[in-house]
């Protein structure tokens, strides 16, 4: 398995890792999605294995770089591939590429946060065994009668 910087040429391998873990349609609205948030400044890296690829995270900068907050904005594994430990790299990767980006800019990564459903369980135990804490929760955030959870790491 490699973790590379995603490339225009990934979009329909990326669309079809968020059409199975988010809610989206169609490979063509993940690929739509990836190219979206890419346009706004969202970092991608995709795990790659016999060069398909299986996972992907993705973040962004918050607010102005002298905040030094990150958000880590998306984060999958196509379901076939679960249990391999390719989240957990794909998150080293992400805190080596954020906190170069942050000290390419003379400034240090001070806070990378996300955001999660609270009906998502997995994702927080997953969260929390990476070292994120529980920092808020925002009241029907997304969706009527879906709270969202925010999950913090300092640095």
């Amino acid at each position: 398995m490699i973790i590379k910087k995603a490339e225009l040429e990934d979009a329909k391998g990326i669309g079809k890792v968020l059409m199975e873990s988010y809610n989206i349609n169609s490979i063509g609205e993940g690929a739509d999605v990836f190219i979206n948030e890419t346009e706004k400044k969202h970092f991608f890296l995709v795990a790659e294995e016999n060069k398909e690829i299986v996972g992907l995270i993705s973040w962004k900068t918050h607010g102005l770089l002298k905040h030094e907050l990150a958000e880590l904005s998306r984060i999958a594994v196509l379901s076939e591939h679960r249990g391999k430990g390719i989240s957990e790299k794909l998150f080293e990767e992400l805190l080596k590429n954020s906190k170069a980006y942050y000290n390419t800019k003379g400034f240090a990564l001070r806070k990378l946060f996300l955001q999660t459903h609270l009906s998502n369980v997995r994702a927080q135990n997953f969260y929390k065994k990476l070292g994120f804490n529980h920092e808020a929760t925002l009241k029907n955030h997304y969706y009527n009668g879906e709270d969202e959870m925010i999950f913090s790491m300092f640095f």
